[in-house]
Parts: structure tokens; sequence; C-alpha cells
């Protein structure tokens, strides 16, 4: 996370204002965010679950990425509450914007695979 006096942060907020495609791309950009929100499409709503299926995510990212897609309003945090369900343990849902994206995301997913090399 920039700090928002750094120049980095004004330059990426000027950015935004004049590419809407940046604006698009800063939310979902980095290493894990795209990869989280395939998953949560998926039905894979709980950390451990995430963890599982993405197995070279480290705790402590998951925990930061999963936090900004919810500052980011792509992602709510839920308790779950039941009988059987231990303390603190949550789930993790797209919001509607979170949803809206599922066609970028797919375009993505569709050009990737036509066009990531073979190895």
């Amino acid at each position: 996370m920039r700090k928002t006096s750094s120049t980095n942060y004004s330059n990426a907020q000027e950015l935004h204002d004049h590419c809407e495609a940046a604006y698009t791309l800063s939310l979902i950009s980095g290493r894990w965010k795209l990869t989280i929100l395939v998953e949560l499409t998926k039905g894979n709503n709980r950390f451990s679950l995430l963890k599982q299926v993405i197995p070279a995510i480290t705790e402590r990212v998951l925990a930061l990425q999963l936090g900004q897609l919810e500052k980011d309003g792509l992602i709510i945090k839920s308790a779950v509450q039941g009988r059987n369900t231990p303390k603190n343990t949550y789930v993790y849902t797209l919001t509607e914007k979170g949803v809206e994206l599922q066609t970028v995301i797919n375009s993505l997913e569709t050009w990737g695979k036509r066009h990531q090399p073979v190895t």
C-alpha cells in the first residue's frame, strides 16, 4: 500500500482519472488477487479453502490480499454462525461489483489460453 502523499500514489491517481482500464487493472493486479477472485467464483469461499487451492500463497499474503479486495469493494467478509461452526469462521463472497468483473476475468482467461506459450 502506497502512502497517499507519495508521488507514485499521485501518478497512479492521475492515470486512473485518464484511463479507466488502468483503474480496473489496479484493482485486480498483483500476484494473487485475480486467482483469489477466480477461486471465489468457484465456491472456494473460506480462508482455509482458498489456502488449500492456492498452496503457494502464504497465509499472511492471503489475508492481506483478501483485505485489499474487501477494501476495494470487490468482496465481502461475513462471519459464519452455526452450531457446529468454530468461532471466527468467515466466508468471502463477491459483491455486485466483484460479480461484474466476471466477464473481464473470463475474457482475460480466454485470451491467456489462446496466447500462453506451450511449455
